[in-house]
């Protein structure tokens, strides 16, 4: 007889109804079912019919679909059984770790199959590397915790990252509530590399190197706070890594011995701002401008130059760029900033015109 017959009651088993009825009276109905595809017609079918004659109600609030793992183009599915895939699941995951398999599984939304991708399981690979690297350079900065809220001063690229990983957080938050965990690892990976890895850091690194003051500590508290939160959002999709970052670098300083045991992450109203988001566009088009002369003109991205000088005409503008100087000297490699309507390049290369508000020029 095809009743599923334990498998249907997996509700009443896991609720422990057959020995504490009070647990499962506040666990009853759950809040999710996660199943293939295939099973809909017998597992979620069955344990409806089971629960709504015997208990009067349904199971769960929710039932997601997955696909399948498939071993490649027009192979069968990825299972205990068959077996299938280019190697074996511990195969994978002793060459690439159980986060980067976890990553590729996290790639592919509801209800599609997916074909099992050395590649993207690679991808992940480099992920975690990344993160672990950023989180070692970090390491000697976050020693002492956060400052308290009279040791700093926030730039405008300080600003600019703490309102993005608010806008992260509330954008993530919604995904992973509507159960879209793929679109919302999307977004926490976007943050990390672009905003994060790439540009933050190469801004902050002067402030972080140089001697303690009020501009140093606002880059260390940008920079707990970004880091701690990446790791948050990264938990469920790597949870080994970044429960090993987590150990080391917060759980003396944060109280819960796990990350997995901490609060999930609020966005902050102080630091959400369109203004600080749209002035960090402007400096991380600056960064860019040079990055891509450097790169036209195949000189190494590490290379120094004399001046760098920005014209424009637009006050605010240059308040602007002069806030945040030291954080463009750090990204740019210029030894010298100089910012104002009208100044003359005196032979420097012009390297960008954007958007009619600003001229850039670099002297050796």
């Amino acid at each position: 007889m095809d009743t599923w017959a334990t498998s249907s009651m997996s509700p009443q088993i896991v609720g422990r109804w057959f020995t504490e009825r009070e647990l499962y009276a506040r666990v009853s109905p759950f809040a999710l079912r996660s199943q293939a595809h295939e099973i809909i017609r017998t597992w979620a079918f069955y344990t409806i019919v089971k629960s709504l004659h015997h208990f009067g109600t349904l199971p769960w609030r929710n039932v997601a679909i997955s696909g399948w793992g498939l071993a490649g183009a027009g192979s069968a599915k990825i299972s205990k059984s068959r077996g299938g895939g280019p190697m074996s699941p511990m195969r994978m995951i002793e060459l690439n770790s159980a986060d980067a398999v976890r990553y590729w599984a996290a790639s592919t939304g509801f209800g599609k199959d997916a074909v099992i991708s050395e590649e993207k399981i690679k991808n992940g690979g480099k992920l975690i590397t990344k993160l672990w690297n950023v989180a070692r350079f970090s390491e000697r900065f976050l020693a002492d915790g956060q400052p308290t809220r009279q040791d700093y001063e926030l730039t405008p690229t300080d600003r600019w990252l703490l309102a993005r990983l608010s806008s992260l957080i509330e954008q993530v938050t919604g995904l992973m509530r509507a159960y879209e965990y793929a679109a919302a690892k999307s977004a926490s990976e976007t943050f990390f590399w672009h905003d994060l890895a790439d540009n933050y850091l190469e801004m902050c690194k002067e402030r972080l190197y140089g001697e303690a003051g009020p501009l140093r500590e606002g880059a260390r508290l940008t920079l707990y706070h970004a880091l701690l939160t990446m790791l948050k959002l990264f938990a469920p999709f790597m949870p080994y890594m970044t429960e090993e970052i987590y150990r080391g670098l917060f759980a003396e300083k944060e109280g819960p011995i796990s990350l997995h045991l901490t609060r999930w992450p609020e966005a902050d109203p102080a630091w959400s701002s369109s203004q600080a988001e749209a002035d960090g566009e402007i400096l991380l088009a600056l960064a860019t401008a040079v990055r891509r002369y450097k790169s036209a003109a195949g000189i190494s991205l590490g290379t120094e130059f004399k001046r760098l000088l920005i014209s424009t005409r637009d006050t605010s503008l240059t308040l602007l760029l002069e806030a945040a100087g030291l954080d463009i000297l750090s990204v740019t490699r210029a030894r010298e900033l100089r910012v104002g309507a009208g100044i003359a390049l005196n032979g420097a290369s012009e390297i960008a015109h954007l958007e009619g508000v600003m001229t850039i020029g670099l002297e050796r």
